[in-house]
């Protein structure tokens, strides 16, 4: 029997050096940004919108329009970020148009952004996980969707701010910001939860 073979990200230095592979028409290339980014896709696409067939199909369409127009692409800095921002842009696209068809939630800047990620490690010690991972996911719900949004490429997908931005059509600046009064706004709400504790209790 034959055994498939996988590409190795070893091959490819760097995203630069991918890229360009790709672009060259090399399938390789093409079959590992498939292996490394498919899935972390399908994930950021689900938080935007909620249909997963919708999701999985524009991420499929993404990466065959890409191939087709692969030698007329310029070249990227991050190939994630590159992803990521095609992806938000075709599914926020794709929900306007198909809502002339049937009944469909509309994604503007009102859209719900689902924060189901992780970043207790940066504002948890050593507490109890399992009550501040409630507590927390309590908090990002009051949050606006983009500043939720921004959470969750910064500390999800571990994105610079600059790629924040080109993801969300926004300068880095603002990015830094949503981030910033994101976080700020959540540690408020715990210090006042455990001003209020310490004050039932006392």
């Amino acid at each position: 029997m034959k055994s498939s073979h996988i590409p190795s990200a070893n091959l490819y230095s760097c995203d630069y050096d991918l890229w360009q592979a790709f672009k060259a028409g090399d399938r390789e290339a093409f079959s590992l940004m498939l292996q490394l980014y498919y899935p972390i896709l399908l994930k950021y696409g689900m938080r935007l919108y909620r249909d997963k067939e919708f999701v999985k199909d524009s991420v499929h369409d993404l990466f065959v329009e890409l191939w087709h127009r692969r030698e007329n692409l310029g070249d990227v800095v991050s190939v994630k970020g590159y992803l990521f921002q095609s992806l938000r842009r075709n599914i926020i696209r794709e929900s306007r148009r198909i809502s002339w068809f049937r009944e469909a939630d509309i994604i503007s800047d009102d859209y719900d952004f689902d924060v189901a990620f992780n970043i207790e490690s940066v504002l948890i010690a050593e507490e109890d996980q399992k009550d501040q991972h409630r507590s927390l996911q309590i908090h990002l719900n009051q949050l606006t969707k983009r500043q939720r949004e921004a959470l969750f490429l910064r500390y999800t997908e571990e994105l610079a701010y600059e790629e924040i931005g080109d993801i969300m059509g926004i300068n880095y600046r603002s990015a830094v910001n949503l981030v910033h009064e994101a976080i700020k706004s959540i540690r408020k709400s715990w210090i006042s939860i455990i001003l209020l504790l310490l004050y039932i209790f006392s």
